[in-house]
């Protein structure tokens, strides 16, 4: 909502808001969950070849890599309070991945950490690396804007 801290995005001369986070979230839209880097085990080629298999489709040589060093998480994933951890975790086990298309109906749609109302992330103090790594204004945020316009206020 709109207040002194927080106020309306002003129009640029192409209609759009002027570069700035408030009340947009558009970075958020498709994202269905907050993405973070989760620890994972290291796993052996069998498994791999098994994931392979499983999958129908072969990994290139730098994913086997990737698959076989395990991955220690982010720390912010580290330090997200258990229990969104846990409601993440159940909501991650629940998800299905849509088919995805060239429309908007068939992204992921919002993340489910936007709160639609005020366009700002319910829990930005411990959102993942992909979040923080997205820069206000970058090509893709302006791209996104572009896609979204008839939904920014």
């Amino acid at each position: 909502m709109p207040s002194e801290n927080n106020p309306p995005p002003k129009e640029s001369a192409g209609g759009l808001p002027v570069v700035e986070c408030a009340n947009c979230g558009v970075c958020c839209f498709h994202m269905g969950y907050p993405a973070y880097i989760m620890p994972r085990d290291p796993m052996t080629v069998d498994e791999i070849n098994a994931l392979e298999q499983q999958k129908g489709k072969k990994f290139s040589a730098k994913r086997r890599e990737e698959l076989q060093a395990g991955h220690p998480g982010e720390s912010h994933w580290h330090n997200l309070p258990d229990d969104l951890k846990l409601e993440l975790e159940a909501y991650i086990a629940g998800y299905e991945k849509p088919e995805y298309g060239q429309s908007l109906d068939t992204f992921d749609g919002p993340c489910i950490w936007l709160d639609m109302e005020t366009r700002m992330c319910k829990h930005h103090t411990v959102r993942p690396n992909v979040c923080r790594d997205f820069e206000t204004g970058c090509s893709e945020c302006l791209d996104w804007r572009r896609t979204y316009a008839d939904k920014i206020n």
